[in-house]
């Protein structure tokens, strides 16, 4: 973030508020500020960092419904409500550091954002 201008983000906000708004919006956000034009590394790496959360979010989500309703493990609700409140600190992590400006890389999230988005950071 630093040495750049708030020109070079997402409608001319400033590179922190752009990346927190990535966060705070889930992937829906990352979406928006992505493809907001602007140039800003940090940016765009909170916005698919924020994309690769949500829609893992999701998968796991899924995934884990089907699994109860299917093994009929209702008592292990629990854990899916554990996994939920996993995904929710995570993401309150990464907003509350980027409104601070700082970049966070979240584990396994990371390794994946690049992965997909890898040309889109570059």
């Amino acid at each position: 973030m630093v040495g750049q201008t708030p020109q070079d983000t997402p409608f001319g906000l400033q590179a922190n508020v752009a990346a927190g708004l990535a966060y705070l919006f889930g992937p829906l956000g990352g979406i928006v500020m992505l493809v907001g034009g602007g140039t800003n590394k940090f940016v765009k790496w909170a916005a698919c960092q924020s994309i690769v959360l949500g829609v893992v979010d999701i998968v796991v989500s899924i995934l884990w419904s089907v699994i109860m309703s299917v093994l009929h493990l209702y008592a292990l609700a629990m854990v899916g409500t554990l996994i939920s409140l996993l995904f929710l600190v995570a993401y309150i992590y990464a907003l509350i550091f980027a409104f601070q400006g700082k970049e966070v890389r979240l584990p396994l999230v990371a390794a994946w954002t690049q992965q997909i988005f890898g040309s889109q950071l570059a």
